[in-house]
């Protein structure tokens, strides 16, 4: 496998969990068929987070999308992941480029979700996939480590944030809740897509703050990224949720109708 560091094409070492800690930014990518998803939307977030560090993109946008296919070519892999990222590094503003094949739990249609710790108090880099994000790949690995596919997490007040590696949504009384970015979870490029979407369907939907708890009576447990798009929680903790799910099918279908594909995009680990 390649990768491209600083702008050269070299042979990968490591793997795609050991980006630096530090003042820097990332964006994880669904490619299909060679073709990164939504780019232009995780360009916006990307090319935001690294002028929040104080400093400019390493490249354009054009040359960031040429670099991410040609990547993919070279590495074979027409369904999977893009990571780029780039940080403050001795100075300088260090970047990198990798891609690789689709992750196990993308190959899942249903998950098992955790409860896990709380995060550390919002901060305004919340905003951005930025890299000192500690909290939540520790608890996404302690989740794993036992045998769950994600974990939900919360603020030190309780408040429901996100999953590790995803936005959470849930419905009550058939309405569709998801924690506001007030209360800190990342602006998921899905996410927005999904409000933006089902606010134009006429379906129910709001953004405010909820309880661990609010959990307890939720009728449809519903987590996205770009990786997976929309995946239904099959299991919460010790509960199991009927699998009938009517909302989740509504918006799919309204997604279908929008986008002429399935929002749920189960990839098989290649």
């Amino acid at each position: 496998m390649k990768r491209v560091v600083d702008g050269a094409m070299v042979a990968a070492a490591g793997d795609m969990t050991d980006l630096p800690a530090g003042p820097g930014v990332f964006e994880t990518v669904l490619l299909q068929a060679g073709e990164p998803f939504f780019f232009d939307d995780h360009w916006m977030r990307f090319a935001a987070g690294c002028r929040w560090y104080g400093f400019e993109p390493p490249v354009s946008a054009a040359e960031m999308a040429g670099i991410a296919r040609a990547l993919a070519k070279e590495n074979q892999v027409r369904a999977g992941v893009l990571r780029f990222a780039a940080w403050r590094e001795d100075g300088a503003v260090a970047w990198r480029v990798e891609t690789g094949p689709p992750r196990a739990h993308m190959a899942r249609r249903d998950f098992r979700v955790s409860m896990g710790p709380a995060l550390p108090p919002m901060a305004p880099e919340v905003r951005f996939k930025h890299l000192n994000r500690g909290p939540w790949l520790n608890a996404l690995r302690d989740a794993r480590a036992a045998g769950w596919d994600e974990a939900v997490l919360h603020d030190p007040a309780g408040r429901l944030v996100e999953g590790c590696v995803s936005n959470l949504f849930f419905v009550r009384d058939g309405r569709l809740l998801t924690p506001s970015l007030e209360v800190g979870p990342l602006p998921g490029i899905m996410r927005g897509r999904l409000l933006a979407l089902v606010r134009a369907s006429a379906i129910p939907v709001h953004e405010g703050s909820y309880s661990v708890s609010d959990l307890a009576d939720a009728s449809e447990v519903w987590l996205s990224n770009s990786l997976i798009g929309l995946r239904a929680v099959a299991t919460i903790g010790s509960r199991d949720l009927d699998g009938d799910r009517p909302l989740l099918r509504q918006v799919q279908a309204e997604w279908v109708r929008a986008y002429g594909w399935d929002p749920i995009i189960v990839t098989p680990r290649s």
